[in-house]
């Protein structure tokens, strides 16, 4: 988050956030692996060769197919986000770190014996 004095960033929080995406991400393919398993059990509904089945399938199998397609995606774009969001992570320590061994340096140039 940046303020009028500069930026400010919580590792601890972020850390709990990247962990509250990746459960979501796993839900979100839990939820996928369900519906296709649900899904799956109804697919001869509509019979396999009679008119009525050759009228519905091809719908049936292309939503069904763009149901799963998009909670793949869903689940992706979450793990790529706490992927992304770790990254970031890495650099504030990174950063964080830097700055407090710079300080330490300054502390102790100059003062004899340390």
């Amino acid at each position: 988050m940046a303020d009028s004095n500069g930026y400010i960033a919580d590792p601890n929080r972020l850390r709990t956030a990247i962990r509250q995406i990746e459960e979501i991400s796993e839900m979100a393919r839990d939820i996928v692996r369900d519906f296709a398993g649900e899904v799956a059990r109804t697919q001869g509904w509509p019979g396999r060769d009679d008119s009525f089945a050759r009228e519905v399938l091809p719908s049936e199998r292309k939503e069904r197919e763009s149901a799963l397609e998009t909670g793949e995606n869903i689940a992706g774009a979450g793990e790529q986000i706490a992927l992304s969001t770790l990254e970031n992570l890495d650099n504030i320590e990174g950063t964080q770190l830097g700055a407090l061994e710079g300080i330490q340096a300054e502390l102790h140039r100059g003062r004899p014996g340390r």
